[in-house]
């Protein structure tokens, strides 16, 4: 048997990560926890006598709800589900290995088929019931059922049977060898829900008011405006020291404003104009760049879509179509790192792949070759943006490239929340957005993104070549493997084009220097349970 964060040492450094929306980033500083001298001190944490007070977070999209399998991503609110239901698991990206929490230990057998969780003993859940591993067990079987939308289904599938060994003892046994499966129990799956307690609560209620293992229950929550988190005293990791008020801020504008000003303490930034302002403030925070964070997803068939998308050519137009480079002066100034391909150039992944080249004469080409064979297409997209300033002047200059191939783009605005829900309902045709995979395991997050019914495949692709790529990806064992069937799955990918990729993006979790004690994990999610507040 072997330890998992020995095995994770090695495979761990591709930097990917999804999120609601797109954005650029600087590559000058660490993906691995903050920008070098700028990281907040994580050497302290809270002890009773600096229990009180309140952190106010600036989130850049609020928790959907607390129902299952919705936390997995910073972005998308996971700091808020990972305080109340904790993990039981943890990515640490300065050591760049897994580590327990609510587990005491993860083991794999030789080919990594079949893993052993053991839980710590004495964990309760804030209604008192004790942690087991029938409730491991109810968890896992919750983020595979299709109805509850997970957006870790896909990992979740990976296990071909899970069961209770002994009170504190977990067997999972996976349907193929994967060496990084201790990225789904150190992400929502890791999220672990008492059967009992479930069973018998209704599940709407449960969604605002849930009961988990982790350093926090819900005081309030007032969806995509407010939700305020009081201090777990019955949490197994110690005393818990602040309130956690999150609020919904439009815009890493306005939450930089905000964060300025006083009003939040830690503000959720996305993009390469707000994540360099703040560091040039001297502003301390944990940084992550991005492969492929900022993309134009199209609707390939999903939720039963039939418009021009489901053709390959225009998928391909629409890639061509893109100046990347204009794109990053004018929403960026030049500071962010324009890009087609998959993964960034200072991913370990990375060797030399290049993704569709910018050539609007391609692109007029193949809209006008469209036309003449739809005559009752005018070139019309529907183009679905969110409600936040940066992603309003994203529309428009991609809307401008895109008319430029002759294309003719109507632009829908709508708040993040639903452009979120909307492009996982596939109530959709084309939305600026962002792959979210993680340097612990990114073969999971493009398994997610392009496999037939990957709880992250917002296009509907369903394409066997892609398919057969990125199986080769995720069953690789070793890094020469890894490059060679990340260039395959460029090759296939760039004539498939279920999205583009516009630029990897940067995403910084601003800390005031009022708070300590809070700590990074997968995905810019950050753990408050060791956070307080400094006099």
């Amino acid at each position: 048997m072997k330890r998992t964060t020995g095995a994770m040492a090695v495979l761990a450094a591709a930097a990917l990560t999804l999120s609601a929306c797109g954005g650029g980033g600087d590559e000058t500083t660490s993906a691995a926890g903050g920008a070098e001298g700028q990281a907040p001190d994580q050497s302290e944490r809270c002890t009773e006598d600096l229990a009180g007070g309140t952190i106010t977070v600036g989130e850049f999209s609020m928790l959907p709800s607390f129902a299952p399998g919705q936390g997995q991503y910073g972005v998308r609110g996971g700091a808020q589900s990972a305080a109340v239901y904790d993990r039981l698991m943890v990515w640490n990206p300065e050591a760049e290995e897994f580590e327990p929490k609510l587990a005491e230990s993860l083991e794999a057998n030789d080919d990594n088929t079949v893993w052993t969780l053991k839980l710590r003993d004495g964990v309760t859940f804030s209604n008192g019931d004790p942690l087991t591993a029938e409730d491991v067990v109810f968890t896992v079987g919750l983020h595979q059922d299709p109805a509850n939308r997970s957006v870790a289904m896909t990992e979740a599938m990976q296990i071909s049977d899970v069961r209770a060994v002994d009170p504190l003892t977990a067997e999972f046994t996976l349907s193929d060898p994967w060496a990084g499966f201790p990225v789904t129990l150190a992400g929502t799956v890791g999220e672990v829900f008492p059967k009992n307690a479930y069973e018998a609560a209704d599940p709407q209620e449960w969604s605002r008011n849930p009961i988990g293992a982790g350093a926090f229950t819900v005081g309030e929550y007032i969806p995509d405006q407010r939700t305020v988190l009081e201090p777990n005293p019955d949490y197994y990791g110690g005393p818990v020291c602040p309130t956690l008020e999150f609020i919904r801020i439009p815009g890493s504008q306005g939450t930089y404003d905000a964060f300025q000003t006083g009003e939040v303490q830690v503000g959720f930034l996305r993009g390469a104009k707000f994540v360099t302002m703040a560091q040039n403030d001297g502003v301390r925070g944990f940084e992550e760049i991005i492969s492929s964070g900022s993309v134009l997803n199209m609707n390939s068939g999903k939720a039963g879509y039939d418009g021009i998308l489901t053709d390959e050519r225009a998928r391909q137009a629409v890639a061509a179509a893109i100046d990347r480079d204009l794109w990053n002066q004018r929403l960026y100034d030049g500071e962010g790192q324009p890009t087609s391909a998959l993964v960034a150039d200072s991913s370990r992944l990375y060797d030399g792949q290049e993704g569709p080249a910018y050539d609007v004469e391609k692109a007029k080409s193949l809209v006008a070759e469209l036309k003449a064979d739809r005559p009752d297409w005018n070139g019309e997209l529907r183009m679905l943006i969110s409600d936040g300033p940066e992603n309003v002047e994203a529309g428009v200059i991609a809307k401008a490239m895109l008319d430029a191939a002759g294309f003719n783009v109507v632009i829908d605005n709508a708040p993040v929340s639903q452009v979120t829900a909307r492009q996982f309902t596939g109530d959709y045709e084309i939305v600026i957005g962002g792959l979210a995979t993680t340097d612990a395991d990114p073969a999971a997050a493009f398994a997610s993104g392009m496999l037939p019914g990957g709880a992250t495949n917002l296009s509907g692709i369903d394409d066997p070549e892609l398919t057969a790529a990125v199986t080769e990806l995720k069953a690789a064992g070793d890094l020469d493997a890894q490059k060679a069937a990340l260039t395959r799955l460029q090759e296939v990918f760039n004539e498939v084009q279920p999205f583009t990729v516009i630029a990897n993006a940067e995403q910084y979790v601003a800390v005031a220097d009022t708070v300590g004690g809070v700590t990074p994990t997968l995905s810019s999610t950050v753990l408050y349970d060791g956070a307080f507040v400094r006099e």
